[in-house]
């Protein structure tokens, strides 16, 4: 049977971590939570330094500076790794074939088939489409890559699972 698209796909580190983000979804509330924490904590440390104990007041600033960063910093380890992890199994390049009532990737090292009523979901963002084929996994379809007319049978394709 001959597939009715195929595109060819290269990840790279940057994928991943779209990815990533789009899996954590609108954070706006954790934001919201995380800065009036902040600011909580920063207030009890202007207190402390006011009420003469330097020391609490030092530390508190200190943690507010350092807990960010160390958050920010296992973020990109954790997406660094799951890139590595990837190119390693050789999923960082692969070929997604698109027949009628399935969709096929084909790497250098392993092969999977996908039947479209099985997707957990399709997710569209300005850059990619991410298929769904279990809850935090998708294949991922750079938007560059697919022509007008395979990014049309996608979101019908969206369409018809959601």
């Amino acid at each position: 049977m001959e597939p009715r698209y195929a595109v060819d796909i290269t990840l790279t580190q940057k994928d991943i971590k779209r990815f990533a983000k789009m899996l954590r979804g609108d954070m706006k509330k954790g934001y919201i939570i995380s800065t009036l924490v902040i600011l909580w904590i920063l207030y009890s440390a202007w207190f402390n330094l006011r009420n003469g104990k330097p020391t609490l007041g030092i530390f508190m600033i200190v943690v507010v500076i350092l807990a960010p960063l160390a958050f920010l910093y296992a973020s990109w380890r954790q997406v660094r790794k799951s890139y590595q992890v990837i190119r390693e199994s050789g999923g960082d390049r692969y070929k997604v074939l698109f027949y009628d009532d399935h969709f096929e990737t084909k790497g250098e090292k392993n092969s999977s088939t996908y039947e479209y009523a099985k997707l957990h979901g399709i997710v569209e963002t300005d850059t990619d489409f991410y298929l769904e084929v279990e809850r935090g996994q998708a294949v991922i379809l750079q938007k560059q890559k697919c022509d007008a007319e395979l990014s049309a049978f996608i979101r019908g394709l969206r369409k018809n699972i959601q």
